[in-house]
């Protein structure tokens, strides 16, 4: 396994290399296509995401735009490396990716979106980027970043986040912190992995407004969890739907405040895992996870997709660093390994549609199997 995780981080680090660390991302469409009509506008995002042949002209990918998701994912996974030189270039790229939209830091989209959800332009703030780029920020070293920048940066998108962002109040249930500027839609992952970072900083710099609005956001999330152990993807009245991926974030957030808050979290996570395990087969050698639960309705792209990429990079993660299991990480390594990693050609398959494998080398994706696979590799030192 071991070789394994090696090779496949040493293909992608040489792919980024070669193209400067930037790429196309799933939902790009060139820009000059998009029109007034946000239905127009779904619809052909929907076409460019479901075809596993690149439709793009390649003026348009070699003129890929700066975008925080593969920019953070990079930065996040360059940290774990300890290659300093990269890591201060991501840095200093990510000062382009700030919006200018709000009046804290908030990193922007970076490209138009048009989904069933919202439409947003490229520089409309992205929450939960900006969010895993201070989880970057809470890590980075000091070589690259001073203490008081650090901090003043943290508080900067603290401020956003409650001042900007903000949130719905529920009282006795909690707070819900809103997935973005344009969307009122509840979307239970974004509110958990925001509620998680505004704990950790409230420790950190001993701020008790973001300590308590964090634990009132956690306290929400684990009031929403199914009885089963699971989370839906959104509230009502969008339809019920659950899914791989996102599981392993509510997790995830819920295990960065066990610390803090054990009895509020332990038994949510305990249910929450069991459901969340149920999730993935065993077949062979391999681990392969479930992209949907197929009891409710699928969303989106999800009926298309066999597999989605970050099943698997979210899981390596969550097996590695939050609940450590060497023979999960064993199984999902091999299928990934022999099933998507593309050997010839550098990269990993970004997913896996029913009519075969998407072979686009969407860089957000490659920049999480990238970090995930580091995260995985870090965990052979303590295990």
């Amino acid at each position: 396994m071991e070789n394994q995780v090696e090779e496949m981080i040493c293909s992608l680090e040489h792919w980024f290399f070669k193209r400067d660390y930037r790429y196309i991302e799933c939902n790009h469409v060139p820009a000059s296509l998009f029109g007034k009509n946000p239905k127009i506008n779904m619809i052909l995002r929907t076409i460019y995401r479901l075809s596993s042949i690149n439709l793009r002209p390649k003026t348009s990918i070699d003129n890929s735009p700066l975008t925080p998701q593969t920019q953070v994912a990079l930065l996040k996974a360059y940290n774990l490396s300890n290659n300093l030189n990269v890591t201060k270039y991501l840095f200093e790229r990510i000062q382009e990716l700030v919006s200018p939209q709000t009046r804290n830091f908030a990193l922007m989209q970076g490209i138009r979106i048009s989904i069933n959800l919202y439409e947003n332009c490229p520089e409309t703030p992205t929450p939960l980027n900006t969010v895993w780029f201070g989880q970057f920020l809470l890590d980075v070293p000091k070589q690259i970043i001073t203490e008081d920048e650090r901090k003043s940066s943290l508080l900067s998108i603290c401020r956003y986040l409650v001042e900007e962002l903000g949130y719905q109040d529920y009282g006795d249930n909690g707070i819900y912190f809103y997935y973005g500027p344009t969307l009122t839609k509840i979307i239970y992952n974004a509110s958990a992995i925001i509620s998680a970072f505004l704990i950790q900083v409230g420790h950190r710099y001993n701020i008790e407004q973001y300590s308590a609005l964090g634990f009132r956001g956690i306290s929400y999330i684990v009031n929403k969890q199914n009885d089963d152990g699971s989370w839906f993807y959104a509230a009502s009245p969008e339809v019920p739907s659950i899914d791989c991926f996102h599981q392993s974030y509510v997790l995830q957030a819920l295990h960065s405040a066990k610390e803090l808050y054990p009895e509020l979290v332990t038994n949510a996570i305990h249910r929450g895992e069991e459901y969340y395990r149920s999730m993935f087969t065993n077949k062979n050698r391999y681990i392969i996870p479930s992209r949907y639960d197929k009891r409710f309705t699928p969303r989106n792209t999800w009926l298309f997709q066999r597999l989605d990429g970050r099943d698997i990079s979210e899981a390596l993660i969550y097996f590695s660093r939050y609940s450590y299991d060497g023979q999960m990480l064993k199984g999902l390594i091999e299928y990934l390994y022999e099933k998507m990693y593309l050997p010839k050609s550098g990269y990993i398959a970004p997913e896996i549609f029913i009519y075969g494998r998407n072979r686009i080398p969407y860089s957000e994706f490659q920049a999480w199997y990238l970090y995930a696979l580091y995260v995985v590799k870090s965990s052979f030192e303590k295990y």
